[in-house]
């Protein structure tokens, strides 16, 4: 399976949360929007996105989105341990930190 590693979590000016990859991705990454599960890739930013932030928190987008991209790509995202967080409650960035392994 493919790996890609996200350097950035961000809440982006359009409230959505962004998981910034370490490259520039693959244009088939387009295509998650095929699974109608609320997650895109953004070509200029060169991550993933949810749908803006409303009834879920970012932790729980984040595993969507890490899940999402898993099944529907075939492409596992692991967190570096080195990510800048932006606009990330710190209760939701320890969340997140706990449940996924870092490299």
């Amino acid at each position: 399976m493919e790996q890609e590693i996200i350097i950035k979590v961000d809440t982006n000016n359009s409230g959505e949360l962004f998981l910034g990859l370490d490259g520039n991705g693959k244009s088939e990454y387009q295509l998650v929007y095929r699974e109608g599960a609320g997650v895109y890739w953004d070509n200029t930013n060169h991550g993933f996105k949810s749908t803006p932030l409303k009834k879920w928190s970012h932790s729980k987008w984040f595993s969507h989105i890490v899940s999402v991209v898993k099944e529907g790509l075939g492409v596992e995202l692991r967190l570096s341990s080195n990510a800048t967080w932006l606009d990330i409650p710190e209760t939701e960035k320890e969340e997140i930190l706990n449940e996924n392994i870092t490299i």
